[in-house]
């Protein structure tokens, strides 16, 4: 099931078995669906994923956010806990190659912060940046954690105010009880390494604050962008 709100900025996949009446997607439209534009999809099927995807990329006149929510592992996402339906990271990469992402890829899936590693060895490659940024959460995490970030992330993109990205991540996990929310970042280490950063160990691996790295846009400016 879809809607059909293609040029929206924002996308919101629901990629859950059909029996799980826990849908964190269905709260965020109730709550900002008459004041934010969101194109979303409710379905089971890879394919699925990959042709909405595909369609609000293609037709929203600035993709800024998208959210996924599924099961997630170091494997990737999945529909189902059993990992019937399921995508690597490399997969979901590829979804997101289709156009251009211009802000944040949110995953709203168990241990969903290994999208990093996947997606830094696509840079390891020579691959360009195909994902801004990338929020996912560390450790299991349940239906009511993914429901209150997505709704202040939500709640962030329609502001008057514009928040910084480096101030982002402490609003959010100000609103969970239980902060396992991570956000990703890509930039080059000391090491001479592009690699999708948690932005917590910023200093420690690329030598400046997080807030340091956005002021200083000609190192972002080295990581290849896809055309």
């Amino acid at each position: 099931m879809t809607n059909a709100n293609v040029a929206s900025p924002i996308s919101l996949i629901q990629w859950l078995d059909p029996t799980d009446v826990q849908r964190e997607t269905q709260d965020a439209l109730a709550a900002f669906a008459s004041e934010v534009e969101i194109f979303f999809a409710d379905v089971q099927i890879k394919a699925e994923v990959n042709e909405a995807l595909a369609s609000w990329l293609k037709n929203s006149k600035y993709a800024q956010y998208s959210f996924v929510g599924a099961h997630g592992d170091e494997r990737g996402l999945a529909a189902f806990s059993d990992w019937r339906e399921s995508a690597t990271w490399d997969e979901v990469w590829d979804w997101y190659s289709q156009g251009t992402l211009h802000g944040g890829l949110w995953l709203g899936a168990c241990k969903s912060s290994h999208a990093a590693m996947g997606f830094s060895r696509l840079l390891a490659k020579g691959g360009a940046v195909t994902v801004p940024h990338v929020y996912g959460f560390c450790e299991e995490v349940g239906y009511h954690e993914i429901r209150q970030v997505l709704l202040t992330l939500i709640e962030l993109t329609r502001t008057s105010n514009i928040i910084p990205l480096c101030e982002e991540l402490a609003i959010i996990r100000k609103a969970v009880a239980h902060p396992h929310v991570e956000l990703f970042y890509p930039a080059f280490t000391l090491a001479n390494t592009a690699e999708y950063v948690n932005v917590d160990q910023m200093p420690a691996k690329v030598g400046m604050s997080f807030h340091q790295l956005l002021e200083n846009q000609g190192l972002r400016a080295r990581l290849p962008r896809r055309r």
